[in-house]
Formats: C-alpha cells, structure tokens, sequence
C-alpha cells in the first residue's frame, strides 16, 4: 500500500515503473498506471521533437566534419563514426518512443488492471516479487551507466575550457573553441557566445539520447517482465482451478481462458510499440560494434590507450543493450510457451467434455509461440545473438578492407 510518505512498496506497480515514469515527465510526456482520458496532444511532444531535432542538426553538422576531413585528405578519427550511428540511434528512439506513445499509455493501463485485478498467492508472492526487484535493479543500474556516460561527455570540454580559462592571461586569452561534447564541423567562425550556445546544444541533445535511450530499453525490460509475472500467476491458477472440484470450474476456466486472451493482447502490443525500436537497435548495434572493434584495435596500435578504454566501453554497452532486449524477448516467449505444458500435463482426458475443450483451447493457443520481433524481419532472443555478433563481424570485415 502507499504510505503516507508517498513511498511505495514491492506491493504497488508503482514501486517498479515509477523511476520511468518520473524520467519522462521532465519532458512533459506524463504517463500513468491509471487509465487517461485525452491522448498526448502535439504540446506535450514537442521537447521530445525539439531534441531529435537537434540530434539531426547534429548529425549534418557530423556529415559536414567528414566531408571536410575528406575534402582535406585528413585521418578521421574512428569515434565519429559511432558517434554517428549513436546518434542516429537514440533520435530514432526519440522519435518512435514519442509517435508510440499513446500506446505505451494503453500498456500501462493494462498493466494497471491485471496488477489490481490478480494478485499471487501467498507460497510465491515472494518469489514473483523478486523476479520484479531483479529487473528494477538491472534497468535502475542502466540507468546510472547512461548517466554516468553523459557526464564523462559533459566534463571533457568543460575542464578543457576551465583549464584554459585558468591560463588565458598565458595564451593572451585565446581559447580553442574546437573541443565540444561532440566530433563537429560548423560552417560559421566560433566566438564564446556561439561555443556556449553549441555546448549547451549538445548538453540537450546528449540528455535526450540518454533519457530516450534508458527509457525505451526499461520500459521493454519492464514490461516483459510485467507480462511474464501475470503468466505465472495465470499457470498456478489454472492449475488450482482444475485440481479443484467444484460446480464453478467450467465458469472459472472460462475465467482463465479470457485472461490468457488479455495477456496475448498486451503481448502483442507490446510487439506493436517495441518493434521498430529493436529493429533500429540491433541495425546500429551490429554496426556499432564493428566500429568500436576497429577503434581498440586502431587506438591500442597508436598507444592511445585513454581512447582505447572509451571504445571498450562502447562494446560493452552496445553488446549489453543487444543482450537486455535479447535476454527479456526471450524471458517472455519462454514464459508464454510454459503454460501450454503446464496444462497439457493436467489430468484433462479424463473430465468431461466441457472442461477438456477448454482445457484444449489454452494447450492450442499457448503452443503458438509468442515472439518480439525487429519490424517482423525475424524474432530476437539469446539465439539471435549468434546472428547478430556474425553480422557485426561482416560489417568489421567490410570497413577492413575498404580501409
């Protein structure tokens, strides 16, 4: 229950998608749990719209750099590269999490309802809420690495500004306005005012890529798992429901088939909302990750071992974000297919006609596997990552040899 504090407990849905919800209020998307009566009006998008805009500006003024730098015949630094593709990734997030809104709200809502509506039994109320902790913990520490990466990014050009600042009466107080948060070219004369304006431009973009980029990926981790937790709580009551023998057991299987109809509904809006996200997130991931392969390799043989930890670090959060969706698609489709077996292994040949159809109907639509797709191209789970990790290797192959 909420206490008078406003702190909620491992009893309320709010204590496990709170942080989310309380992330995107800072850009004036406020979801809820309980149903809303007006959808998102174009008001209540246009920050989300204002910094993917920005990232695209962004993205030219990127292009702009490369092209210089082959205009010149000058090294590219292999960062600009993935700055690109995450770039380009986290607008796309941007974007797609703010077109599906309205959608996300009707997942919380139904969320919502089942969370009210069917509780879990005492024997594995602990077990269950436990599930639920896990993946708060996973999506709140993903969290703190985002952030933690957008604060390394914040301070770099910052202290190189201070530090110059600290010495301007040396260099007869001229400063390099070339270090910004992000690889840029602009086509005008930089002066302290347009440095700070470009700076702070970046700052925006950086903490939309970030919230978008976090928010997205928690929400998928959340909701699977929401989904997979009203799956075990539907197994145990079904399987109580049978073994108990009563006149109400037809009524109550009925019951049970309705809400294993609601869950396949979310599960599919769940794919409806998600989809585009993991298709754009596994594209730009692959590539990402051939990209930061050449860039250990290219830092590592320049002795460059300060940009060689930074690109490690990249690997490893791209393959993480590619792992997070793998790992809860996975989770989901596992959980969904279980209650096929569960009640397949009932004693259901030997009830009367009635109950053995019923019975029938959740072994038939259960059978049929449920998966989180990118873009219906192919579903994504722990076996994707085979394909994914040999796709990455084509593209690192590929930049090779072109290099």
């Amino acid at each position: 229950m909420k206490s008078r504090e406003n702190i909620f407990t491992k009893d309320d849905i709010e204590y496990y998608l709170n942080f989310i919800l309380k992330s995107l209020r800072t850009v004036g998307l406020k979801l809820s749990l309980s149903k809303k009566i007006d959808e998102f009006k174009f008001r209540h998008k246009l920050p989300t719209i204002i910094g993917c805009s920005i990232g695209i500006i962004i993205f030219f003024l990127q292009i702009y750099f490369i092209g210089d730098a082959l205009h010149n015949h000058t090294i590219l630094p292999i960062q600009i590269i993935s700055q690109v593709i995450s770039n380009l990734q986290a607008v796309s997030k941007g974007f797609l999490v703010v077109y599906k809104i309205n959608k996300i709200q009707r997942i919380l809502e139904q969320i919502g309802v089942l969370w009210k509506m069917y509780t879990p039994d005492e024997s594995n109320r602990a077990t269950l809420y436990n599930i639920l902790q896990r993946t708060r913990s996973i999506c709140k520490t993903y969290y703190a690495v985002l952030i933690a990466t957008v604060s390394i990014y914040y301070l770099q050009p910052i202290a190189n500004f201070m530090g110059q600042y600290g010495a301007r009466n040396g260099i007869n107080h001229t400063y390099d306005y070339t270090k910004t948060l992000l690889i840029i070219k602009v086509p005008f004369q930089v002066t302290l005012k347009r440095y700070f304006f470009i700076i702070s431009q970046e700052a925006v973009l950086l903490y939309m890529s970030a919230l978008y980029w976090a928010c997205s990926d928690a929400f998928f981790a959340c909701f699977t798992t929401q989904i997979c937790y009203h799956f075990k709580i539907l197994k145990y009551h079904t399987k109580v429901c049978f073994d108990v023998k009563n006149e109400n057991s037809r009524l109550n299987l009925v019951t049970l088939i309705k809400r294993h109809q609601k869950l396949l509904r979310l599960c599919e809006l769940t794919e409806d909302v998600f989809s585009p996200i993991i298709f754009s997130t596994m594209l730009s991931s692959a590539m990402n990750l051939c990209v930061n392969v050449i860039g250990v390799k290219e830092t590592i043989s320049n002795g460059s071992y300060r940009q060689t930890g930074m690109h490690l670090f990249l690997f490893i959060i791209t393959f993480s974000q590619i792992l997070f969706y793998c790992a809860f698609a996975e989770a989901m489709t596992e959980e969904a297919c279980t209650l096929a077996d569960l009640a397949y292994n009932l004693e259901w040949t030997s009830k009367d006609y009635k109950l053995r159809y019923y019975i029938q109907v959740i072994i038939l639509r259960a059978h049929k596997p449920i998966y989180c797709t990118a873009y219906g191209f192919f579903p994504i789970g722990i076996q994707k990552l085979t394909s994914i990790i040999n796709a990455s290797f084509s593209y690192y192959m590929m930049l090779k040899t072109v290099s």
